[in-house]
């Protein structure tokens, strides 16, 4: 089977960038994979796995048909806008890895400032008249990100499918609202793999490298700093077991996108000097905090119907997780992952679960080794591998319900 790939590469600031470079390697000997990705400029040039040729959006589109499967990696990231035009011009197996896009339409059209007819087309083709009326609303500076997560704007994109992938069951069930008659399959989110520079590195040497004391609690959160991210929830949280352990410390890994509000809450809580905030780092030094950590939170509500990488790869570290009971995060089994509940006091119960990690090491212990093992069976990357190519070839499980 000849597979084009379209997709972010890294360095481009994308998950799934580093979500394709993982996964790539497993088509090696099954499938004859390209990828298809800008090659960036002299100082930043996209890579793609070794032995992946990669070649650009303009060659793509003068070879479209000769592939037997294209698979439409489609996100919110602004990296994602070649894929997003490519999805319309040459329908294949669009990928969703968020349910909804219109974070990158906003974006594009509106916010960049460049397209706003069409953004006003496509909310009136999907939400009617009253939906040209919020494209105008949005268009005069009269908005509120919330609508982002109300109006997916996904229809004109997955209407054109002719498959579609999704990471979770909820997004299947959601999805088929959206583009009826077009099979939709889950392709879990894969566990991934540590890249070569973190291979074989323990707690203790991943403490030593980045400057973090051995004995200490160490908690991680992961990813772009924003509001559904709940940080109130993850430093009050933190805050309630720094005070059962002088030496807790929080390390907030990726950028701060809260206008000031994070510092805020940690001079609130008196938490200065035990919270680090690393800021973005680079795939490697991810995982040098993901082996740092003795246990992730990873909330986010509202959800725009994505399955976190990063509570993939923590899981299969084996590191404690805690999520939001919703979502994508609720199908997680309750031997696997800690859940908050979105409509209770968050930081409180956020605090408790870390509390708990602490006090009771058989416990945190049996958390570890499901967490292990579900990654291993579940996530496995050979498995994910497996289903993208029955969607591709149209061999779905007999209900897209079951593939997670």
């Amino acid at each position: 089977m000849r597979v084009a790939w379209v997709s972010p590469m890294p360095p481009m600031p994308s998950g799934i960038a580093d979500y394709s470079f993982e996964l790539l390697p497993e088509f090696a000997g099954v499938a004859d994979v390209e990828v298809v990705c800008p090659r960036g400029g002299l100082r930043r040039r996209v890579r793609a796995p070794r032995g992946i040729p990669m070649v650009s959006p303009e060659a793509f589109e003068r070879r479209a048909g000769e592939y037997d499967a294209i698979f439409y990696h489609l996100g919110n990231n602004p990296a994602h806008e070649f894929v997003y035009e490519l999805a319309q011009r040459f329908p294949g197996v669009q990928v969703f890895h968020d349910f909804l896009l219109h974070h990158l339409i906003a974006h594009l059209m509106v916010e960049a400032g460049r397209q706003w007819r069409r953004y006003e087309g496509i909310f009136r083709d999907e939400h009617g008249e009253a939906g040209a009326r919020l494209a105008d609303l949005r268009w005069r500076g009269v908005a509120d990100e919330f609508e982002k997560f109300a109006f997916p704007l996904n229809r004109h994109v997955a209407r054109l499918a002719r498959a579609i992938v999704v990471h979770n069951l909820e997004s299947a069930e959601r999805m088929e609202e959206s583009a009826p008659g077009i099979p939709v399959t889950v392709v879990p989110h894969h566990a991934g793999s540590p890249p070569p520079a973190a291979a074989g590195i323990t707690r203790e040497e991943a403490r030593r490298r980045l400057h973090l004391p051995q004995d200490a609690f160490v908690v991680g959160q992961f990813g772009y700093v924003t509001r559904p991210k709940q940080p109130a929830a993850v430093v009050g949280g933190f805050a309630a077991v720094s005070k059962l352990r002088d030496d807790a410390l929080l390390a907030i890994v990726g950028a701060d996108r809260t206008g000031g509000g994070l510092q805020r809450l940690i001079d609130r809580h008196y938490l200065q000097g035990k919270v680090r905030i690393a800021g973005y780092v680079d795939l490697d030094h991810f995982y040098l905090y993901l082996r740092a950590v003795d246990a992730v939170v990873n909330l986010r509500y509202p959800s725009a119907g994505e399955s976190s990488g990063t509570a993939a790869r923590a899981l299969a570290e084996g590191r404690p997780l805690i999520v939001n009971n919703a979502g994508s995060f609720a199908e997680l089994p309750d031997d696997v992952a800690l859940k908050v509940e979105i409509d209770g006091d968050q930081a409180e119960e956020v605090g408790r679960h870390l509390i708990r990690l602490v006090d009771d090491p058989p416990f945190r212990a049996a958390l570890e080794a499901h967490a292990r093992a579900y990654a291993a069976t579940v996530l496995d990357p050979a498995r994910c591998r497996d289903l993208y190519l029955a969607a591709a070839a149209g061999q779905l499980p007999a209900s897209p319900h079951t593939a997670a």
